[in-house]
Formats: structure tokens, C-alpha cells, sequence
């Protein structure tokens, strides 16, 4: 049944379409960054299993614009979460956005307001998808995470994940596990290798993949297969730009000129 339900707090506005009933389920938040690795896979996800939205996010830290559709029609910046019923271990809440708060404020607050709404519907794990940016191209990308428990890093090695041992996770993708700690969760995140350069299907595909077989969910990549494989014959007409540029220029033929003799 819908029930939609709107509440304003610390700068965010949260429609409550319908309260939503789930077995066992888990958080994945996959939102716009760098080669769109987490949105495109949190997009993934809500079409292979069809998810109806729950909640709709609006935020005063968004930044100053709206979305243009299809149709030449405009609409408000917004963060949506969705619920998909996977009839299998678990059900999967989707949390993604047209944009991330512009805002460290926003993005505390916000993540907040997403990690208190999983917690009052029994989510105990929370996965933020994301890009592992390098500034080279790879025709397979590796996928790499971190975590907060030893349990999480032992089920993301098994699963094929290379373990983070530095650095740090910017943004939502990292607020979101750390917020979900400090309620009692489990989180981890998974981040796909990318140039950083374009919309990288096959590093969003790599990270989709390795959540799948942490969380025992069959999740269909097909569909970003496809756009992989697009996105491999860009990078691969980057590259041979590339090189082209770093050839050492031909030097110009010397002109031939008659002798003279005096």
C-alpha cells in the first residue's frame, strides 16, 4: 500500500513513497563519480530486478541546476532509493542519486538520513559501489575494497577483491560505510579500476560482478556488457591517439638545390 509521507530536516527533504517490507536485505548505494563505475551499476541493478522506488531524497547542498530529459522537460536534483525484491538470500535497497551534495555538510547529512532510514527496515550491511581511479587504461579491470570487519575483507578476497592497504575513500562512497559502523552495521566498499576519463562500463561491470558473489545474489550484466564493450573501442581509439602523439615527428626531406661552381 502507498504511503506517501514528506518530512524536512537539517536541509533535506524526504518523501516516503511506500514503507517497504524486505527479506534480510542490504544497502547498495551506487551514485555519479568518476566513469559513473557506481551508477551505472546501482542503475543495473534496479532494471534486472525491475525495484520500485521507496524514498526520494531532495537537498538544499545539491548543486544549482536541474536535469534535462529526453523530452526537453526539466526536473529538481534528486536522490532516489529503491527496493528490489530478489527472491533470493537477500533483497537489495538501491540508493542513487542525479548528483552528490556539492556540500561536506550535505554529504553528512544526507548519508545519514539514507543509513537511519536502512537501519528501521533491518538492513545490517551497507556496500557503496565506486571507481579506483589509476589514469591508464585496462582491458580488464581489477576490482579492489575495503571494509569495516575482517568478516567483510574475508568474504571481498574470496569473492576476487584485492584489498586496499592505503589511501582514502572521498565522498559519499566512503561516508556512508563509516556512518554505517557507527550504527552498527557492517559496510564495506567496492571499487572498480578505471582510467577516470570516461563513462567506464566494463570497470562498473568488474565491480557489479565481485558484489554479486560477496552478497550470493545473481545480478545480469548483459546490458553492461554491451556498453563494455563500446567503452573498450573508445579507449582503444584513445590510445592509438595516444601514440600518434608521442611518435617523434618526421623530419622534413631537404630540398635539393643545383650545385654552383665558381
Amino acid at each position: 500500500m502507498v504511503k506517501t509521507k514528506t518530512v524536512r530536516k537539517n536541509g533535506i527533504e524526504v518523501e516516503v513513497i511506500v514503507d517497504p517490507n524486505s527479506k534480510d536485505p542490504v544497502l547498495v548505494c551506487g551514485l555519479p563519480g568518476s566513469g559513473y563505475v557506481g551508477k551505472l551499476a546501482a542503475d543495473q541493478i534496479i532494471g534486472t530486478f525491475n525495484a520500485s522506488k521507496v524514498a526520494e531524497y531532495r537537498c538544499d547542498s545539491f548543486p544549482p541546476q536541474v536535469s534535462v530529459k529526453d523530452d526537453g522537460t526539466v526536473q529538481p536534483l534528486k536522490a532516489e532509493l529503491y527496493l528490489a525484491k530478489t527472491g533470493q538470500v537477500h533483497d537489495i535497497f538501491i540508493f542513487t542519486a542525479d548528483v552528490q551534495p556539492a556540500t561536506s555538510e550535505g554529504e553528512y547529512q544526507l548519508s545519514e538520513e539514507v543509513v537511519d532510514f536502512a537501519v528501521k527496515h533491518g538492513v545490517k550491511a551497507v556496500y557503496t559501489l565506486a571507481a579506483y581511479i589509476t589514469g591508464s587504461f585496462s582491458k580488464v579491470p581489477k576490482v579492489f575494497g575495503a571494509g569495516t570487519s575482517k568478516e567483510f575483507l574475508d568474504a571481498m578476497s574470496k569473492s576476487g577483491v584485492t584489498l586496499m592497504k592505503d589511501g582514502g575513500i572521498t565522498g559519499m562512497n566512503g561516508l556512508m560505510i563509516g556512518i554505517a559502523a557507527i550504527h552498527g552495521l557492517s559496510g564495506a566498499c567496492i571499487l572498480g579500476e578505471t582510467s577516470g576519463y570516461v563513462i567506464d562500463a566494463g570497470a562498473s561491470k568488474a565491480t557489479l560482478e565481485a558484489l554479486a558473489k560477496v552478497i550470493e545474489v545473481p545480478i545480469d550484466t548483459n546490458s553492461l556488457k554491451e556498453k563494455a564493450e563500446e567503452t573498450q573501442k573508445l579507449i582503444s581509439q584513445l590510445q592509438t591517439i595516444a601514440d600518434q602523439s608521442r611518435e617523434p615527428p618526421i623530419a622534413p626531406a631537404r630540398e635539393s638545390r643545383p650545385g654552383y661552381i665558381s
